[in-house]
């Protein structure tokens, strides 16, 4: 359209805007004086913001516009177990303020939902649904839920406490220099690459949602918005069909902020993740330019530029913008969503080449200058003068602008002189296939008594690499056994199963320290990198950064500025507290990654006490110290509840050093399932995922466990299961867990063949349930003979013989049973073959009594309960009937609560 044309629509459009309803029409026809296609315009802009008004300024409550009471909860004032501190902020939902999580003594944010929204269903799904769907996505620059719930007709979700600023308060107090503006683009990206492959479109991108820490870590907020995109695969995600039923918007309703919505929302159109990938594309055109691209005097002339007018570049209103900053945010601006980047995947991927080419520029530059002193100091030592080009009409020369016809091929020259040099000096990369899984072996020592430094550099390689979720890295756990074994490095690849493997020497002279390593890819033993180093026995943690970073640089890691910051990441500088920190790490492990009988842990928690003795900073030698304490609570002492208390003591320490350790959300989850922690399942379950959000290796086995006991959905349970074995396929906990879990799905074929091929024998539970009660039997009373403590298996011989009609030896062991399998932390897998027993013996109200007990602690598992053939013959009475009615109304809950 014209611009003359345009300037007339606008004009029109706001004009009617100011008349009321009834007078529009009549004045519009008068306005346009005959020209339609002016008129059409007005009519189509008006037809659109009609709906986007419609949302934007009613109620959010039916009737009465609400009214948010400030500091509705004053400090000190208790909401559940939580202790409120202050008042963060107000927004249009609620509240938010700062809390102590007085259970587990750490700080969180609680945003409570306005008491107007509590009854109407739409705020309150709304409210829902943002917990569901941040806690549903596992990332770094992602805000971690720790909880949602309701007290005292109060609704609230608790989340992680950011400390920081929003990016709306950076840039009107300072504003970002361009290279912090991508950094904090390519992390917004990367958080909505995740949310984008979970079929999660955020839809409400703006400075207000992004939190920025001091550090520069971005958080992306608030998923009220968030919408589950339509796919027959939902349920990959964790979303059900009811909670994305609950998700659709009534069709013409527009969600969003009017200035950061894109013009496919602003229609009430259907939105995909390209909504996302224009909202970020304003969000960036802000940062750089100071304002929004459609930006005008009234919301009536922003809508309309939004939907028609091309924004201004960026150049027109800051200085310096690279052209191909000003290509991408351009493409992010289409109108026409086909016309922009199609996955915001693709979107950072160029992002980050951007990044990449800047930064060799600023390189070169700090060349250029270095060159030109150089040039001059030596002219002047000469000549005695200064050439005059050198400054002012030099920095000119130096601008983007001009730099932009120099810098192809000053970089080709310098590149090219550097990457002859490489070449001759350094092996070839490695060629495809590509390496997705690393073992990192405990580096050989040549000197006696100096075992645990190599496994120290070793551990520290894994945990950097690791926690950067770029590759599966075998743990210290699984490659501990190697420090002493006489293993070849390639052997020990092949027997963890990895496409590379890291071998090494450590060896100490004085106050010297010399290490050796080299890189071999598994598949053909040829070496991708290699190299030593020789310096004091104090820079030892400066080796361990320098590895772990020539390690992702050789295996080709894309790594965003989070992951960069955990390659170099250090828990302690002290090397006597981190040899304190690996004792109690082996100490610890044996029994944490084994089966068999349980095995004290005091020997790990005195090695974790003289670690934080020797450094009392130590963060991850706390959260050590914590999972040993509640270890002891849950096998070794569970009728001492201090044990508990110094674990809060300790994790709090750990938190209060480190909030980002995912070592202490496995240590809640520990606690939440458990008879500590009230056997909160849906809770363990957060605490699980949490843990994969800040290192993805940590959390898989626990998560596998949460889905067993709430039987909600099988798929996702063993596959949880398979990646824990992917990452330590020597873990026989892990293994354990997995035919376990066969067999709890009634697949006692497939769970007979892995306990065969894990550990060379038959599980007697599993052979009952293919009806070998014999051959069970018989199992079964060599366990029990062997190992009296193992009440699981005592009860489960009692139901063979109750199956084998012997109901009266069943029912006479169930007593002894019961007395010493109180406080077992597998007390409802006791009560639940009890009330088997009692079922197979027709008695109904014994068995509902036990099956209630074993739901109430700790396996609520409605599905088990309604296929499980041992209860049949009650299953047509009332007493049953009434359970599983109520069961199926818990599983329900859970099922939207998990999920």
């Amino acid at each position: 359209m014209a611009h003359e044309k345009w300037s007339q629509v606008k004009e029109i459009f706001d004009a009617v805007l100011q008349r009321k309803p009834e007078e529009r029409a009549e004045f519009l026809v008068e306005a346009c004086n005959g020209d339609n296609s002016v008129r059409l315009e007005v009519e189509s802009l008006l037809s659109s913001f009609g709906r986007a008004e419609g949302f934007m300024q009613r109620p959010a409550v039916d009737g009465e516009q609400p009214t948010i009471k400030q500091e509705t909860f004053t400090a000190g004032s208790d909401l559940g177990h939580y202790e409120i501190i202050r008042l963060l902020g107000v927004g249009g939902m609620g509240e938010v303020y700062l809390a102590k999580d007085q259970k587990l003594g750490r700080e969180v944010a609680i945003k409570i939902l306005n008491r107007k929204f509590e009854n109407h269903e739409s705020g309150l799904h709304r409210f829902i649904q943002e917990a569901k769907a941040a806690s549903a996505l596992n990332h770094p620059n992602i805000l971690v839920i720790h909880d949602i719930g309701e007290t005292d007709g109060a609704h609230y979700i608790v989340s992680e406490y950011v400390e920081g600023n929003t990016l709306r308060g950076h840039l009107e107090e300072k504003g970002l220099p361009l290279a912090e503006v991508l950094d904090v683009s390519i992390q917004i990206a990367s958080a909505l690459v995740a949310a984008h492959s979970a079929r999660i479109v955020h839809r409400d991108i703006k400075p207000e949602n992004i939190m920025l820490r001091p550090d520069g870590l971005a958080k992306v907020l608030d998923f009220g918005l968030a919408k589950l995109v339509e796919d027959k695969n939902r349920s990959l995600v964790g979303f059900d069909g009811e909670t994305a039923k609950m998700n659709q918007t009534e069709k013409g309703i527009i969600l969003g902020t009017v200035s950061y919505m894109s013009p496919e929302q602003a229609k009430g159109e259907k939105i995909d993740g390209r909504t996302d990938i224009f909202s970020l594309g304003v969000l960036m055109y802000e940062m750089i330019a100071g304002r929004t691209p459609f930006t005008s005097d009234s919301m009536s002339e922003t809508f309309a530029n939004l939907l028609n007018r091309e924004p201004p570049p960026m150049s027109s209103f800051a200085s310096g913008v690279p052209e191909e900053l000003q290509r991408i945010v351009s493409k992010m601006l289409r109108k026409d969503r086909d016309d922009r980047y199609q996955t915001m995947k693709g979107l950072l991927g160029d992002l980050k080449e951007l990044r990449e080419w800047l930064t060799t520029e600023s390189k070169l530059d700090r060349i250029s200058s270095a060159d030109r002193q150089k040039d001059t100091e030596d002219l002047t030592r000469t000549t005695g003068d200064v050439p005059t080009h050198t400054t002012e009409s030099e920095d000119a020369a130096g601008s983007w602008h001009r730099r932009r016809f120099l810098l192809p091929v000053v970089a080709v020259l310098v590149l090219g002189i550097l990457a002859f040099g490489w070449y001759w000096r350094q092996p070839a990369p490695a060629p495809f296939p590509q390496i997705k899984s690393l073992a990192v072996l405990p580096l050989k020592s040549l000197d006696s008594g100096e075992s645990y430094l190599g496994l120290g550099i070793a551990d520290a390689v894994i945990r950097r690499i690791s926690q950067t979720g770029e590759l599966t890295v075998r743990p210290t756990s699984a490659v501990r056994r190697y420090l002493t074994e006489d293993t070849d490095a390639l052997t020990a690849a092949q027997q963890l199963t990895a496409d590379a493997v890291l071998e090494g020497s450590v060896q100490r002279a004085e106050d010297r320290l010399r290490v050796s390593v080299n890189l071999l890819r598994t598949s053909d033993g040829a070496s991708l990198w290699a190299d030593s180093f020789d310096m004091r026995a104090a820079d030892v943690f400066t080796i361990q950064d320098t590895v772990a970073q020539h390690v992702a640089t050789r295996l080709r890691l894309q790594l965003d500025a989070s992951q960069k910051e955990s390659l170099t990441k250090r828990y302690t500088s002290n090397p006597e507290a981190y040899e304190y920190y690996l004792k109690g790490r082996a100490t610890l492990e044996q029994q944490t990654t084994s089966i068999g009988d349980v095995h004290p842990t005091e020997t790990a928690v005195g090695y974790f006490k003289k670690a934080v003795e020797q450094d009392p900073k130590y963060a991850l030698a706390y959260a050590s110290l914590a999972e040993s304490y509640m270890w002891i609570a849950n096998f070794n002492d569970p009728d001492n509840p201090a044990w508990v208390k110094l674990m809060q003591q300790a994790l709090a320490q750990a938190e209060s050093l480190d909030p980002q350790l995912a070592e202490t959300h496995r240590v809640r989850f520990e606690y939440f399932f458990s008879k500590y922690g009230d056997w909160n399942l849906t809770q363990a379950a957060l605490e699980a995922r949490q843990a994969l959000n800040l290192n993805p290796s940590v959390g898989h086995l626990e998560l596998g466990t949460i889905y067993d006991h709430l039987g909600l959905d099988e798929a996702s349970g063993l596959r949880e299961y398979h990646r824990a074995l992917e990452i330590d396929p020597t873990n026989t906990f892990a293994q354990a867990r997995l035919v376990e879990a066969y067999r709890l799905y009634g697949k006692f074929e497939d769970a007979h063949r892995l306990n065969h091929r894990y550990f060379g024998h038959s599980d007697p539970q599993v052979l009952v349930g293919m009806g070998q009660f014999d051959e069970a039997e018989s199992l079964l009373q060599e366990s029990v003979k062997k190992r009296p403590g193992d009440v699981v298996n005592r009860s489960f011989l009692a139901l063979v013989l109750a199956l084998k009609g012997k109901h009266e030896d069943a029912e006479a062991a169930i007593p002894a049973i019961l007395h010493e399998a109180r406080n077992n932390r597998a007390y409802h897998h006791v009560t639940y073959n009890i009330a088997s027993i009692y079922a197979r013996n027709g008695k109904t109200g014994e068995s509902v009594k036990w099956l209630r007990e074993t739901a109430s602690k700790g396996f609520p598992n409605y599905s088990s309960f309604a296929r499980d053939p041992y209860l049949d013959r009650i299953r047509h009475a009332p007493e049953f009937i009434e359970f599983m009615a109520e069961m199926k109304e818990q599983h329900e809950k859970y099922r939207l609560e998990f999920q």
